[in-house]
């Protein structure tokens, strides 16, 4: 018999995992479990373990409440995602993050300067 928690933990984690466009082969093989594994754990078969939940959490860069209650499934805020990154990334993100923010910036120059002409 299945367990409203598994089921509903199974369902959050499928629906994240298709909002941010993983299979169910190349993100179980992100977690290092088995795709068998991850369709028994959506479909509520079978639960997580902590471990297994706190990588779901660091691969989609959500936290745990987003699967363990009902459907949360609101935009994911860009602080909550950065909150998840192992600190020795953090340089290489903020590094990239500024340069996209300088690039965002010329194609705005740029539209406005073809707005005005």
């Amino acid at each position: 018999m299945k367990k409203d928690i598994n089921i509903t933990v199974g369902k959050n984690i499928r629906t994240y995992r298709e909002h941010y466009g993983y299979t169910r082969e190349k993100f179980a093989e992100l977690l290092g479990v088995s795709a068998k594994f991850l369709y028994d754990c959506e479909v509520g078969s079978v639960g997580v373990s902590l471990s297994t939940l706190k990588r779901i959490c660091e691969v989609l860069g959500i936290s745990a409440d987003r699967l363990l209650w009902e459907e949360k499934t609101e935009k994911v805020e860009l602080s909550e995602q950065l909150s998840h990154i192992p600190p020795q990334y953090l340089d290489k993100v903020q590094e990239l993050l500024l340069k996209q923010l300088e690039i965002l910036a010329l194609a705005d120059q740029g539209t406005k300067k073809k707005t005005r002409s």
